[in-house]
């Protein structure tokens, strides 16, 4: 079993925003939409944009760069399936996001 990594404390994501957090060799955006977090590499396939810039619309969020969109609950962008931006396991623990750097979703 992979060794959590503290990210970023809950009280320090901002609510339906995204906070760019770079942790053991990793550049990630961190989203929290109610009481869900998410994390994603931050780095948009497509034209290296910010996705922790991007403009969140419920669990999707838009590359501010071109303007893909990158579902954050599911595997895949839904209008490029081959750009897919590397999504990560998180829990909240102690009100602080951890992340285990081994564990990813399924076809990323």
């Amino acid at each position: 079993m992979s060794t959590m990594i503290p990210l970023i404390e809950m009280s320090a994501l901002p609510e339906g925003r995204g906070r760019r957090v770079c942790k053991a060799g990793l550049d990630l955006a961190v989203f929290r939409i109610g009481d869900a977090v998410y994390a994603i590499e931050d780095s948009c396939p497509h034209a290296g944009g910010s996705l922790s810039n991007g403009k969140l619309q419920g669990a999707r969020v838009t590359c501010p760069v071109h303007g893909l969109k990158f579902d954050l609950d599911s595997v895949c962008q839904p209008s490029a399936p081959t750009l897919v931006a590397r999504k990560y396991a998180v829990n909240v623990v102690d009100g602080i996001v951890m992340l285990a750097p081994d564990e990813h979703f399924p076809g990323d």
